[in-house]
């Protein structure tokens, strides 16, 4: 069965909702995913690795933080709408935000959670990730073609806690079967996306818990 782009999204939120309210801590993510953690540790920088933003429209901050690369399918193109900001705890958050959705791009492109996903998510937000990346995987598609971030905000809670969100269009972006390669256009998607984000010892806005919905008025 094809997989929508709008309504797993919003699946897997639920899910991780329904993990946060009614689990005692010890949820696991879905063993068969290859590269998934029983939970997403603080990424702490060092002397080697690669730093990238795969495709995002955010500027390379020089913050000495060795991120992971993050790899997207070479018809995948992400657009990210500027926020009237220059706050830099509010670019930050955002730029965060927009790895975020690059790692989950990532993961469900490569059927495997990899390194990048553990280092912008943690807790339920690592874990509803997983689901969603579960769910691509089984049905063995992908997500191809081009998507637009709008109507995107950052507000700046307690320390080290900030909230965000952002409107996709997915009506340029399409499902890929895995295995031959057959493209499935969505038609005029969209969908509402809200984050809580929050600082860890490395100095990344990591997303701990986030909610989805079809778009409606708020993504007109």
């Amino acid at each position: 069965m094809k997989r929508h782009l709008v309504l797993p999204v919003v699946a897997a939120a639920t899910a991780g909702l329904l993990l946060t309210s009614c689990s005692s801590g010890d949820s696991e993510p879905d063993d068969d995913i290859a590269g998934a953690q029983t939970s997403a540790p603080p990424e702490e920088p060092d002397d080697e690795g690669s730093e990238g933003d795969a495709d995002s429209d955010a500027e390379e901050p020089d913050d000495d933080i060795d991120r992971p690369e993050i790899e997207l399918p070479e018809d995948m193109t992400k657009e990210f709408e500027d926020v009237d900001t220059d706050d830099s705890v509010e670019l930050a958050v955002l730029a965060d935000q927009e790895r975020y959705a690059s790692a989950v791009d990532e993961a469900i492109a490569d059927g495997e959670a990899g390194s990048a996903l553990s280092f912008y998510a943690t807790g339920e937000g690592y874990i509803s990730a997983l689901d969603l990346v579960s769910g691509f995987h089984e049905d063995g598609y992908r997500v191809g073609g081009s998507t637009r971030y709008y109507n995107r905000s950052v507000t700046l809670r307690d320390s080290g806690i900030a909230t965000s969100s952002y409107c996709v269009d997915f009506s340029n972006a399409y499902s890929v079967d895995v295995e031959t390669g057959e493209e499935f256009p969505e038609g005029d998607e969209q969908g509402l996306y809200s984050f809580r984000q929050v600082l860890n010892e490395a100095g990344v806005w990591q997303v701990d818990s986030w909610t989805a919905a079809s778009g409606g008025d708020s993504c007109d």
